[in-house]
């Protein structure tokens, strides 16, 4: 959508999209480009219903609420200092404990699980406001859209939060509980289906955004020496069906992930090389880029399920799926297992994390150093920063050097390149809606030892005018202004907004 088309788009038609995408039935807004914001319930009622809606619309000029129906991965226990200055006293969130649960489920919809999600308890801060009630008729009466957001727990929040949950997660080589849920699991099938049907059931949602910020079996043991999984009954099962050989499978996992835990250990390098190494395990058992495939078509599965059974309780309301910055910007092997053409077919509109302040620093710690630690342990980190910045179509020359990852963050034309990258690949079939980062803290290594502590990572008025403008240039349908309002300055939201006016004058 380059400025003239935003004109066009925002005074006569929606968004050049299929008839019911992002679209809420008799809206005021409905013929305009979706401007989300991402919000937490807590941030509604500490700051209140109506004053924190007040200081959105007149700063950001957003048309749309994006608020989270379980923050089990919500950014909370943060330092402060992290938190933007909103006109309202900044509470310390370490002292406090808020409830996680927005939103009033039916025990009913649960009869194909173990898995429940408890009221929230008598001590639970907010925990006796059905936030999802209040916030839906709040956003009707101002012509908002109300949108919910959702992202797959881990096993510490879900241990915490749902009981019974150990029985849906995914299992190491180890034998033990991995990290993330398994999809092949039908108590997690029937645990993620209800969450879904319920909540869009029981309140008149606009959009349902759901997301899983996860990698595979195969990237979690070369980015991160992550024991190999998912070994449980039923994705051996499944392997059984297509035809994978289990045991070649685990004696290929078992072999890589000896290779890997040795170098990340210090061991030093074999004799013919790392890379040579990593691949030659590979070809020796193919059965591990089958298993890590397996691993993406189940993701895929949820991601049809999911846009089947909201279509199924509203048809109105659209379908997002919500891609985090592995997965939109540094895995390789994620990016080379599918096309964001395969979403389009059941996904109204993709939302991918573009969070160009952010982005340097997590790459540098997230990316660059972890391949240094293994598959790419030959090159220096300089030499794997060019070949990213290479592969990605990056102009090293405006973006951050290596010594600047740290504390400068990538380019507008970031988001504007990758942008364009997706709207190209779906070819107008669904939405691209890229997620602009504002003031995302700098938390990587924080609460270990020897990490520094959680810091605010400014973001720059006019990199985030330019960033806006880029997205737009590059056919975005829209902005979600991320990633949690309760970061987000005011002079930067009024960033956004002066730079949606500018593009509507262009």
């Amino acid at each position: 959508m380059n400025r003239r088309t935003f004109i066009k788009q925002a005074t006569t038609a929606s968004l050049a999209l299929s008839a019911q995408c992002l679209r809420a039935v008799d809206s005021p807004v409905a013929s305009s480009p979706l401007i989300g914001i991402q919000i937490a319930g807590h941030s509604l009622l500490d700051e209140g219903m109506e004053r924190c809606l007040d200081l959105v619309q007149s700063t950001c000029h957003a048309n749309a609420i994006f608020l989270y129906s379980h923050s089990y991965y919500a950014a909370h226990k943060r330092p402060p200092e992290v938190y933007a200055d909103h006109g309202v006293p900044i509470r310390d969130e370490r002292q406090r404990n808020i409830t996680r649960v927005w939103l009033r489920h039916h025990d009913s919809a649960f009869a194909n699980t173990s898995l429940r999600i408890p009221r929230p308890s008598a001590d639970e801060e907010y925990g006796n406001r059905d936030v999802f009630a209040e916030a839906a008729e709040a956003c009707k009466k101002r012509g908002l859209r109300f949108y919910a957001r959702l992202l797959e727990p881990g096993t510490k929040e879900l241990r915490d939060r749902v009981p019974n949950s150990e029985r849906a997660m995914s299992v190491g080589l180890d034998g033990k509980i991995s990290g993330q849920p398994c999809r092949n699991n039908p108590e997690w099938m029937g645990f993620w289906d209800a969450l879904v049907a319920d909540t869009v059931r029981s309140y008149p949602l606009d959009g349902y955004q759901w997301g899983a910020e996860r990698t595979g079996p195969l990237s979690s043991v070369l980015w991160n020496g992550t024991v190999p999984f998912c070994f449980c009954p039923h994705c051996e099962a499944r392997a059984k069906r297509e035809g994978i050989h289990s045991g070649r499978a685990r004696e290929g996992f078992t072999e890589l992930s000896a290779l890997i835990t040795k170098l990340r250990a210090g061991a030093n390098a074999p004799a013919d090389g790392v890379f040579t190494n990593v691949l030659r395990v590979m070809m020796k058992f193919p059965e591990i880029l089958a298993w890590d495939y397996q691993w993406r078509l189940a993701l895929e599965e949820q991601g049809r399920r999911t846009h089947a059974l909201v279509k199924s309780a509203r048809p109105q309301t659209s379908v997002g799926r919500h891609l985090d910055h592995r997965n939109t910007s540094w895995d390789a092997l994620f990016l080379a297992q599918w096309s964001y053409a395969d979403l389009a077919p059941y996904t109204d509109f993709i939302k991918p994390i573009l969070y160009h302040d952010i982005l340097a620093p997590r790459l540098l710690a997230y990316h660059l150093e972890e391949l240094k630690k293994g598959p790419l342990a030959e090159l220096s980190l300089q030499q794997s920063l060019e070949m990213f910045y290479a592969m990605r179509g990056y102009d090293p020359k405006v973006e951050p050097r290596l010594e600047e990852l740290n504390h400068r963050g990538m380019s507008a034309d970031y988001v504007g390149i990758e942008t364009k990258r997706i709207v190209d690949r779906v070819q107008g079939t669904c939405a691209v809606i890229p997620g602009i980062g504002v003031d995302v803290p700098n938390n990587i290594h924080a609460g270990q030892p020897d990490g520094p502590k959680e810091k605010p990572f400014l973001s720059r008025p006019e990199t985030l005018r330019a960033a806006v403008v880029k997205a737009f240039d590059a056919g975005a349908s829209g902005i979600l202004i991320s990633r949690e309002y309760d970061e987000m300055r005011v002079e930067n939201l009024k960033a956004i907004g002066a730079a949606l006016q500018e593009l509507r004058k262009a």
